[in-house]
């Protein structure tokens, strides 16, 4: 009876743990349903007993996406991503924060063009869908911005990340030149696009 008690209380904890996580049965990787922040993404994360994806050589990235694939979990749509533990230090590199090596240095999973970091104000990675494809690649976005994110379980071998003494720089507001819910093109923009005449 007592045996039966304690396993009810495990199977209680572990469904409230992952329940905010798509019902799959890998057990390595868990994406989110809920829309968080970066830095409440890797507090959900952690809470859970996880950690945020870090992609440190070419054989991570293909579990990511045959996981992304299997479960139907690929981005709708390119401004639609998961939240990766990649983030912008203050002296410019990019580093996993679970691990604490830099993005890119044993794999290259950018989309074309990025990082651009866009108002001076895009610190963290995303994965998301490439420009005009069907193929899944990095972006760096707003930190403060709502993704949905992925978890991992911890590492058991290899890089550890230390923690930043600040990340207030990462929830920095943002204020974007809106104008009818669009963004608004600089005025210092010259397009260089040659107009095809109408016939």
């Amino acid at each position: 009876m007592l045996f039966r008690i304690g396993l009810l209380f495990i199977v209680a904890y572990f469904s409230a743990c992952f329940s905010e996580f798509v019902d799959t049965p890998d057990k390595t990787y868990f994406a989110s349903k809920e829309e968080l922040n970066w830095t409440d993404a890797k507090n959900a994360c952690a809470e859970s007993g996880l950690e945020l994806v870090s992609i440190l050589n070419t054989k991570e990235q293909e579990l990511l996406e045959t996981f992304l694939k299997e479960y139907q979990l690929i981005p709708e749509y390119r401004w639609n991503g998961y939240w990766l533990s990649g983030i912008r230090y203050p002296n410019g590199t990019f580093y996993w924060d679970t691990t604490g090596t830099k993005v890119g240095e044993d794999v290259n999973g950018w989309a074309l063009g990025e990082p651009n970091n866009g108002f001076k104000r895009e610190h963290c990675v995303e994965i998301t869908l490439n420009k005009g494809a069907s193929l899944l690649a990095w972006n760096d976005y707003f930190c403060v911005e709502e993704r949905r994110y992925l978890c991992q379980s911890p590492r058991k071998d290899g890089p550890r990340g230390q923690d930043l003494d600040d990340y207030s720089y990462l929830t920095e507001k943002i204020d974007l030149p809106v104008a009818k819910d669009e963004y608004i093109i600089p005025l210092d923009f010259v397009n260089t696009r040659v107009q095809t005449p109408y016939v």
